[in-house]
C-alpha cells in the first residue's frame, strides 16, 4: 500500500509542478499536451482488444523459455524464503496462520502453473488452444467508449483550465501528503 501511495504521490507532485510551471496558456491552446492530458480517454485506450497470438506462436520457443526461466526464478526464491523470518514470524502475525499458509501455497501453485505453461509454450503451443479460447472471451465491465477522446468540457477539465495554478498547488499538496503519510 505504501508503494501505491508513493507512486500516486510522485505522479501528483509531477503533475502539480507541471501545472505550476506551464500555467494556463499552454493548456488553453489546442496542443498535443492538452490533448494528451485533458482529452484522451485512457480507459478506452486500455479497453481495446489486442491480439498477441501471432507473435506468440511465431516465437513460441523464446516466450516459452522466458516463462520457464521466470517460473524457475520464482520457485528458487520461494525455496530460499522457506525459513525466512518474514514468512515464519511476520506474515502469520499479519494474516493469521491460515492466511499465511494460503498465501505461500498459492505462490507455489502459481509458480508451478507458470512452469507448466512455459513447458507447453516451449514444446507444443497448440495444446493451449482451449485455454486460449476460454481466456479470449471478452468481458466488459463498463461500456467502452467508441471514441478515443472525451469532451474537454468535463468538470475536472473545466477546473484545471479555469485555475491551473490552483489545481497545481492542490495536486502538490495531495502528492506531498501521499508521499509522507504512509511512511
Amino acid at each position: 500500500m505504501a508503494a501505491i501511495c508513493g507512486i500516486a504521490g510522485a505522479l501528483a507532485v509531477a503533475a502539480g509542478a507541471g501545472l505550476l510551471i506551464t500555467g494556463g496558456r499552454t493548456l488553453r491552446r489546442r496542443t498535443a499536451l492538452r490533448r494528451w492530458l485533458l482529452e484522451t480517454d485512457l480507459v478506452a485506450l486500455l479497453d481495446r482488444r489486442r491480439s498477441i497470438e501471432r507473435p506468440l506462436y511465431r516465437h513460441h520457443r523464446a516466450f516459452g523459455a522466458a516463462v520457464i526461466v521466470g517460473a524457475v526464478v520464482c520457485l528458487a526464491a520461494l525455496w530460499a524464503l522457506d525459513d525466512h523470518p518474514l514468512l515464519t514470524d511476520v506474515l502469520p502475525e499479519i494474516l493469521g496462520a491460515w492466511g499465511a499458509e494460503a498465501v505461500i501455497l498459492t505462490s507455489w501453485a502459481l509458480a508451478v502453473f507458470a512452469l507448466g505453461i512455459g513447458m507447453f509454450l516451449l514444446i507444443r503451443p497448440s495444446a493451449l488452444k482451449g485455454f486460449e479460447a476460454a481466456a479470449n472471451r471478452w468481458i466488459e465491465v463498463l461500456p467502452s467508449s467508441t471514441k478515443d477522446t472525451v469532451p474537454a468540457e468535463t468538470d475536472i477539465n473545466r477546473v484545471i483550465l479555469r485555475a491551473p495554478r490552483f489545481a497545481g498547488i492542490l495536486l502538490l499538496l495531495i502528492g506531498g501528503w501521499l508521499l509522507v503519510c504512509p511512511a
